[in-house]
C-alpha cells in the first residue's frame, strides 16, 4: 500500500513531536541495537553523561558503564537474543553510570524493547538519582539519629494507631514497663494500664475519632502505668498526634515519676514540719522579711516575745522593734546589709516590745536566696535572753566575789597562822623557863602568868572563829531579857580593860543618869561592846584616847565608841564589816586579829534588831562606831542577869570521886591534876570501851567525858551509863571541841548534864564538880 502525501506529512509531524518530546524530557533516552551499539542519545543523556550525541552514536553502550557492568550487560543481551527474556526489561532498577570524565553516579534505568525491521532495539530511560540517593542517605541518617535518640532518652516513647495498637516501643519504655518491644508491638496499649484506665482509654479514642479532639492530647498529666509483673507506678503522660498515609497515630511520652512523687512527698512533709515548727515555736520569735526588710511572716513566738499580733505587724519595717538610738544610728539597715553581704548576721542588744518595754535579745539574721543567687528576703530569729543576761551578770559578780573571798581567805589563813604563833611563842618560852634549874620562884610565877594570858588570847581567837561561823549559818540563839545598857557596858569594860591597859590608852566613859533599858542577850551585847573597844585599842597608837558614850535618842538606845587612831580610808568604809576585812593586811602589822571582830559586831547587833555604822574623816583622823538598838519604854526594871564568876570551894574533908575520860592522855592527866590539887579523888580512863567497867568498880560522883573517843563516841558512852540504874543520876560533863547549838543539843539528848568546849576553863569545871546536885 502506497502512502499518500497526507499520510507522510502526518508521520513527519508525529516524528517531529516525538523528537521534540525526546529532546526536552529531563530523563536521558538512549537506544541501542541488539549488538549494544548506541543509535540515539537525547540532550538529557548528553547532560547526564557529559558526552555529545555525535561522540557516542555508533559506539557500544559499555562506554556509559563502569567496567564491572560490561560483562553483565553483554550477558543480558545474549540471553535476550537466545530466549527472548531479559532481566533488565521493565520497571527501572538502580545501576551505576559512568560519565565522560570517568566519574560514576547512581542512576535509575528502565528498558523497553521494540522491533524495527528485522532488528531488535532497546530503549533505555536513565535518571540521575545522585541527589535522591543523597537525600535518602540523609533521611536514613536522620532516621538512625532519631531512632538512637528515641532508644536512649530516659522517657518511654510509645506510638499507637487509632485502634490502640502499639506501633513502636523504645528502650526506655522497656525499662519502665518490663516488656520487650516484641511483646507489645501489635498489642493493645491497654496492657500497659491498670484496669480503671481501660474504659477511659477507649473513651478517649472514641471521642477523638468522633470529634477530632481528645482530652489526653497535649501537656502531660499524671496517670498510673502497669508493669509486666502487675505492679503499678505513677507516671506523667504527654500525648501528640500525627498523620501518616491518611492514618492517625498517637505518640505517648511517659516518665516514671515515682522518685519525683517521693521527693515531692518528702518536700511536702518537710514543709509541713517547717510550718509546724514555725507556727508552734514559742520560745523564739521567727520572722520572715522581704528584701526591703518588711515583715511577711510572724510566728506565735514573735507575738509572745514582742507583743504584736501578725495582723498588726505584717507589712511593717523591721526597725519597728529597735530602740530610737539604734534607729538613729542606722543599725537595723546595717544588720540587713551585713546579712546580705556575709550570708548571716548575729548580734545581742536591746529590742523594744509593743508596750515600749525593752528586753535584751539575741538576734540571728540569715539572707535567703534562690538558685540564681538573687536575694529573696531574710529570716530573723530572736530570743529573749534578758534573764540569761541578768544571770550572767550575777554570775560574773559572784565569780568576782568568790575571787575576792578566796583572796581574803588566803590572807585570813596567813593571819591565822600569824595570830596562833604569836601566843604559842611566849608559851613555849615560859615552859622552857619553868624547866630550867636556875629559874627562881618569881620567874616561874611570871612565866605562869604569861602562859595564862596567852592561853586566854588563844581561847578568844577560837571563840571568835566559832561565833562567826555559827552566826553566819544561823546556828546561834539569843537569850534576850530586859537589861540596863550600863550593865552590858560594865561587862564589856571588864573584858577589854586588860587590852586597854596593855596599850596604855585612856578610856573615858559617859553613861546617862537614868537607865536605858533594852531587850538583849547580856553576854552577846557585852561581846559586841568589848569587840569595839579592843578594835579601837588595836588601831590606835600607844597612849591614845578612847571614849565610850551611851544614851537614849528617841526610841533608840545609842552607844558610840570613838578613838584617835589611824582612821579608815573612804574606799574601805563600805566593806569594813565584811568578813576578814582589815585596814592593814600586811603580816608585819602590829594590830593583830583575824578581821572577824567587826563582822561579829554587825551580825549580833542585827540579830538584836539594831544597826551599826562607822564614820571616819580618813587616814589618821580616828574613827567612830555607832550602835543603835530598839529601846524599851522608860521605867521598866530588870533582874540582874549577870552571873558572877564562880570559884569552886571544896569543903575540907569532902573527897568526891571524879572519873575523867579522854583519849588524849595529856589532856586527861592535866585535868586530873587540877582536880586533885583541889582535893578530889580522880581516876583517868583513855578509851570509851573501858568506862562502864571502871565506873562499876570506882562508883564516880561525877564523870568528865570527852566526846571524840576512838571506836565508841562519848555520846554512846553516856547512853550506856544512863541505861544502868546506878548511873541514871550521876552528873555527866561533856568535853568537846565542838561548841555549836547542835552539838549542845546532841549532848543533852545523849544524857549529859553540862557541855564544856575545849580548852576547858578550870574554874568553870570545878564549879560544876563542887555542886551538890545535878544541873540536869
Amino acid at each position: 500500500m502506497e502512502s499518500t502525501p497526507g499520510t507522510l506529512q502526518e508521520l513527519a509531524q508525529a516524528e517531529e513531536r516525538m523528537r521534540s518530546v525526546v529532546n526536552h524530557v529531563v530523563d536521558g533516552i538512549i537506544s541501542i541495537d541488539d549488538h549494544g551499539t548506541i543509535t540515539t542519545f537525547n540532550p538529557a543523556a548528553e547532560r547526564i553523561f557529559g558526552y555529545a550525541a555525535a561522540e557516542v552514536i555508533g559506539r557500544n553502550v559499555n562506554i556509559l558503564m563502569p567496567e564491572p557492568y560490561h560483562g553483565e550487560h553483554d550477558g543480558y543481551i545474549a540471553n535476550y537474543l537466545r530466549t527472548g527474556q531479559a532481566k533488565i526489561i521493565g520497571i527501572g532498577r538502580e545501576v551505576v553510570g559512568q560519565r565522560k570524565d570517568g566519574s560514576t553516579f547512581p542512576m535509575e534505568l528502565a528498558i523497553s524493547v521494540f522491533q524495527l525491521g528485522e532488528s531488535r532495539h532497546f530503549t533505555g530511560i536513565v535518571r540521575d538519582i545522585t541527589e535522591r540517593k543523597r537525600t535518602e542517605a540523609e533521611l536514613r541518617q536522620a532516621e538512625e539519629r532519631m531512632r538512637s535518640v528515641v532508644d536512649h532518652v530516659i522517657d518511654g516513647i510509645i506510638t499507637i494507631d487509632e485502634h490502640g495498637k502499639v506501633q513502636s516501643f523504645n528502650l526506655a519504655a522497656e525499662r519502665l514497663f518490663g516488656y520487650k518491644r516484641r511483646e507489645v508491638i501489635g498489642q493493645n496499649v491497654k496492657m500497659l494500664m491498670p484496669e480503671p484506665y481501660h474504659g477511659q482509654h477507649d473513651a478517649y479514642l472514641s471521642n477523638y475519632l468522633t470529634t477530632g479532639h481528645a482530652k489526653i492530647i497535649g501537656i502531660g498529666r499524671e496517670v498510673l502505668g502497669r508493669c509486666k509483673d502487675g505492679s503499678t507506678f505513677p507516671m506523667e503522660l504527654a500525648v501528640s498526634e500525627f498523620h501518616l498515609e491518611q492514618r492517625r497515630f498517637f505518640t505517648g511520652i511517659v516518665r516514671d515519676i515515682t522518685g519525683w512523687k517521693q521527693a515531692d512527698e518528702t518536700v511536702r512533709a518537710s514543709e509541713e514540719r517547717l510550718r509546724l515548727l514555725f507556727e508552734s515555736t514559742k520560745d523564739y520569735a521567727i520572722i520572715m522579711l522581704d528584701p526591703d526588710g518588711r515583715v511577711v511572716a510572724w510566728n506565735v513566738g514573735a507575738e509572745r516575745i514582742k507583743g504584736f499580733t501578725a495582723d498588726e505587724i505584717i507589712g511593717q519595717h523591721v526597725s519597728r522593734f529597735y530602740t530610737p538610738e539604734a534607729i538613729e544610728a542606722g543599725w537595723p539597715q546595717r544588720e540587713l546589709d551585713q546579712a546580705d553581704r556575709d550570708g548571716r548576721f548575729e548580734d545581742e542588744g536591746w529590742r523594744v516590745r509593743k508596750d515600749g518595754s525593752r528586753f535584751w535579745a539575741n538576734v540571728i539574721i540569715t539572707a535567703l536566696r534562690n538558685n540564681d543567687g538573687k536575694l529573696r528576703g531574710f529570716s530573723k530569729v530572736t530570743r529573749d535572753i534578758t534573764e540569761r543576761q541578768r544571770l550572767e551578770q550575777e554570775l560574773r559578780r559572784r565569780v568576782s566575789d568568790l575571787a575576792e573571798a578566796d583572796r581574803q581567805k588566803n590572807e585570813f589563813l596567813a593571819m591565822l597562822a600569824h595570830e596562833l604563833r604569836n601566843p604559842l611563842a611566849p608559851m613555849r618560852n615560859a615552859l622552857h623557863l619553868m624547866q630550867m634549874p636556875g629559874a627562881s620562884g618569881a620567874m616561874i610565877n611570871q612565866a605562869r602568868d604569861m602562859m595564862e594570858r596567852q592561853v586566854s588570847h588563844l581561847v578568844r581567837l577560837v571563840d571568835d572563829l566559832l561565833d562567826v561561823s555559827r552566826i553566819i549559818r544561823g546556828k546561834i540563839e539569843l537569850c534576850r531579857e530586859g537589861l540596863d545598857l550600863a550593865t552590858a557596858v560594865a561587862r564589856a569594860i571588864e573584858t577589854a580593860q586588860p587590852v586597854i591597859d596593855a596599850h596604855g590608852h585612856e578610856l573615858s566613859v559617859s553613861l546617862p543618869d537614868r537607865p536605858v533599858w533594852v531587850e538583849a542577850d547580856l553576854i552577846r551585847l557585852g561581846q559586841v561592846i568589848a569587840n569595839l573597844l579592843t578594835n579601837a585599842c588595836k588601831y590606835t597608837d600607844k597612849a591614845g584616847r578612847i571614849s565610850l558614850t551611851a544614851g537614849r535618842e528617841g526610841g533608840e538606845a545609842v552607844l558610840r565608841v570613838r578613838d584617835t587612831g589611824m582612821g579608815i580610808a573612804p574606799e574601805l568604809q563600805p566593806r569594813i564589816f565584811d568578813l576578814f576585812v582589815q585596814g592593814d593586811r600586811s603580816l608585819a602589822r602590829s594590830q593583830g586579829g583575824l578581821g572577824i571582830g567587826l563582822t561579829l559586831v554587825k551580825r549580833l547587833v542585827e540579830m538584836h534588831g539594831g544597826s551599826v555604822a562607822v564614820a571616819s574623816a580618813g587616814a589618821g583622823q580616828g574613827s567612830e562606831f555607832t550602835i543603835r538598838l530598839p529601846a524599851l519604854p522608860e521605867g521598866r526594871g530588870s533582874e540582874n542577869l549577870g552571873a558572877p564568876a564562880v570559884r569552886a570551894h571544896v569543903t575540907e574533908g569532902l573527897r568526891k570521886r571524879v572519873l575523867v575520860v579522854d583519849d588524849n592522855v595529856d589532856a586527861a592527866e592535866s585535868l586530873a591534876m587540877i582536880l586533885r590539887v583541889s582535893g578530889y579523888d580522880v581516876r583517868c580512863v583513855y578509851d570509851g570501851a573501858s568506862v562502864l567497867q571502871t565506873a562499876r568498880s570506882y562508883r564516880p560522883d561525877v564523870v568528865v567525858l570527852d566526846i571524840g573517843l576512838p571506836g565508841m563516841s562519848g555520846y554512846d558512852v553516856a547512853r550506856q551509863l544512863r541505861e544502868q540504874p546506878e548511873f541514871r543520876r550521876t552528873p555527866l560533863v561533856a568535853v568537846t571541841g565542838y561548841g555549836q547549838d547542835e552539838d549542845r543539843r546532841r549532848a543533852q539528848e545523849a544524857g549529859f548534864d553540862y557541855h564544856l568546849t575545849k580548852p576547858v576553863d578550870p574554874d568553870t569545871l570545878q564549879a560544876f564538880v563542887a555542886r551538890p546536885y545535878s544541873f540536869r
